[in-house]
């Protein structure tokens, strides 16, 4: 008889411990968190998933000692609905910080971890020259010295505004923004390298060499590994007598890189701009379909904007998304394309672009966090992950069990941390 209640106290312990697990998973789903970090300061979100699934978080943290900027990652835990504790990337200590070019992390297929950061080259000449690194661990603990993405190290120039995915190897590619011909070509060139199997980086090839030098670029591999491109080139249109126009621009590879497809027009917006609007744009694919936001103020319109390819023709008529939308991020979810984007009435006095030395942080004033289901032609639905009662920016999306994760900055009281919230999506057709 002891023994039998014995049995089922224990079962009683289980489901007690169950339920109250479930109780606690539920009791943050929607809730907004915050990013545990012990550095003064963090920022640059950035949303992936592991070789095994998991959605990763990694972003700068400041750290109070030297006043340097670390690469830290944290695993999101699906039982807690909140994200484990993080792992710092040593050799990336003193990484440049920028919203639109933050640093990332990837996966390849057998659990080795690659981060990619940037870094200044100090007291030189151009005051935007500086590198991209890469380091890898088999463990989050420990880590290799940091190496030179490019083959081209020369420190007259810059290099950035790079976007790293696993590719159908199982390997990882990288593009990014470079300097190298900048004598001769307007704007930036865009390279692309790849990892080989137990070692780094390849060498790196050139796919334009002129490109818009400020707008970070998207990189995305499907499930049948086939690689999509993005990125904002420059073009000299005859039907706008040579004027420079700034465009989006989308291509494919399917031999992991090795040759791409010609460039084809996401949409001719036929922005004429001698500058930079530091806004890239963001790629998902869903239902077979490719879908494309971005940003442009072409004819005085400017906003965010999707549209979507569904063969191998061309890409369909615009939609607006947002008149006063800025720093999109596209992914899919429950094979449905989602936003997400910082709002601020205050958009239409906002400059339609930004310097390159002006502060990211001027644009994100009383911005709130939108989140937008979106269908063909029109949005299906809308909801608001902040309220506007913040400085919240340059969110970022990723799926997670059927729900989408959101992480974005948020400005208090002079300090800028990192906020979190898991949304329900509703599946729906």
């Amino acid at each position: 008889m002891k023994a039998v209640l014995k049995n089922i106290i224990i079962c009683l312990s289980i489901i007690l411990t169950g339920l109250t697990s479930c109780k606690n998973s539920n009791e943050n789903t929607g809730k907004i968190l915050r990013i545990e970090d012990d550095g003064i300061e963090s920022t640059g979100p950035y949303l992936t998933k592991d070789n095994k699934g998991n959605a990763v978080l990694c972003w700068m943290s400041k750290s109070a000692s030297d006043s340097l900027y670390r690469l830290k990652y944290a695993v999101f835990d699906s039982l807690a609905n909140q994200f484990g504790s993080s792992f710092t990337v040593s050799s990336s200590a003193g990484t440049s910080y920028s919203a639109e070019s933050m640093g990332k992390i990837a996966f390849k297929a057998d659990g080795t971890v690659i981060v990619v950061f940037s870094k200044k080259f100090e007291n030189e000449k151009n005051p935007y020259a500086g590198a991209i690194y890469y380091s890898t661990s088999k463990d989050g603990k420990n880590w290799t010295s940091a190496s030179f993405l490019h083959s081209d190290t020369s420190h007259a120039y810059g290099r950035n505004f790079f976007d790293i995915a696993t590719i159908g190897n199982g390997e990882i590619a990288a593009i990014w923004l470079d300097g190298r011909f900048g004598k001769t070509e307007k704007g930036s060139a865009l390279f692309f390298a790849a990892t080989e199997k137990a070692k780094g980086f390849g060498i790196d090839t050139c796919i334009n060499k002129s490109t818009c030098e400020c707008c970070r670029t998207d990189l995305l591999c499907d499930d049948k590994g086939l690689l999509h491109l993005a990125y904002r080139s420059i073009s000299y249109p005859s039907e706008l007598m040579g004027a420079q126009v700034r465009d989006m621009v989308y291509i494919t590879s399917a031999d992991n890189g090795k040759h791409f497809t010609v460039e084809k027009p996401i949409s001719k917006d036929n922005w004429k701009l001698e500058g930079c609007p530091h806004s890239g744009p963001s790629l998902a694919v869903s239902s077979k379909k490719i879908n494309a936001v971005w940003f442009t103020a072409a004819a005085g319109k400017p906003g965010l904007y999707f549209s979507n390819l569904s063969d191998q023709s061309s890409f369909g008529k615009r939609s607006l998304i947002s008149a006063n939308g800025r720093h999109p991020q596209l992914t899919s979810i429950q094979n449905k394309a989602i936003v997400v984007y910082e709002d601020s009435e205050n958009a239409a006095s906002m400059p339609q672009h930004h310097s390159m030395s002006m502060n990211h942080h001027q644009a994100a004033s009383k911005a709130k966090i939108v989140l937008e289901v979106l269908g063909d032609g029109s949005d299906a639905g809308k909801m608001n992950i902040t309220d506007g009662a913040f400085a919240d920016h340059h969110a970022v999306i990723a799926s997670q069990n059927g729900n989408a994760l959101v992480a974005w900055i948020r400005e208090d009281n002079g300090r800028s941390t990192i906020c979190y919230t898991l949304k329900h999506i509703n599946n729906e057709e």
